[in-house]
């Protein structure tokens, strides 16, 4: 008897279905399971956002540093014909641009080093323009620095370098800083022996700002001098 009245309750239970409280909880269940996965899945894309831009933003600056920073340690003075002494190395120099005669990338042969100016265009993209030399009696003999330049690249975006965060700084074989009023002077250019060259970087598809930080020693300032 007992066991046919468990039996009819349980089939008017499975007749009635599900009551209005139930079908509640169920919609607050799918509800907050769907506010889960919506929070999970935007934190992931914004995670991921987040790391595309950092890398993006670490290929600008290292591509910059490594540029630059090559460029400045394969400077050379450039001999002329009417001095005993060369012409500094460094052929301009302030504090959010530097020109230097160098040999890297000059080509295969080497013959002659090229003019490389670092600075900032408008966009606030880092910008490298290359002059290339004539070779005039044995000399290595450059066009005027109002001369447009043989070719130009940018090297990567953006640098978000503030006034009070020079890109470059310059240094004698002594350590003391030199220049510190604006550009240098002649005679500064003839005495730099390294450049610190600091960059804060932000690339174009990117809110992420990578800071490098790196002083540049310049081996070949004591090649070319005349003793005396």
């Amino acid at each position: 008897m007992m066991r046919r009245i468990r039996e009819t309750f349980r089939r008017v239970r499975e007749d009635d279905g599900y009551t209005i409280v139930e079908a509640l909880i169920v919609m607050m269940l799918s509800a907050l399971l769907m506010t889960i996965a919506v929070t999970f899945f935007t934190q992931v894309s914004m995670q991921t956002m987040h790391a595309v831009g950092t890398r993006q933003s670490t290929a600008d600056a290292s591509n910059i540093m490594n540029v630059v920073s090559t460029s400045i340690r394969a400077a050379v003075r450039n001999p002329v014909a009417t001095s005993p002494n060369p012409d500094p190395a460094i052929v301009e120099g302030t504090k959010t641009s530097v020109t230097v005669i160098t040999y890297t990338d000059a080509g295969p042969s080497f013959e002659l080093p090229q003019r490389l100016r670092y600075s900032i265009d408008a966009q606030g993209r880092m910008r490298e323009e290359a002059w290339r030399a004539q070779n005039v009696g044995g000399y290595a003999v450059f066009p005027a620095m109002t001369a447009p330049p043989d070719s130009s690249r940018v090297l990567g975006n953006v640098v978000v370098n503030t006034a009070a965060e020079p890109l470059f700084r310059y240094f004698d074989v002594n350590g003391t800083q030199l220049g510190t009023a604006g550009t240098l002077s002649a005679a500064e250019r003839a005495a730099v022996t390294s450049v610190r060259f600091y960059v804060k970087v932000r690339s174009d598809t990117s809110k992420e700002v990578v800071v490098l930080d790196n002083t540049v020693g310049m081996p070949n300032m004591d090649l070319g001098l005349t003793e005396g």
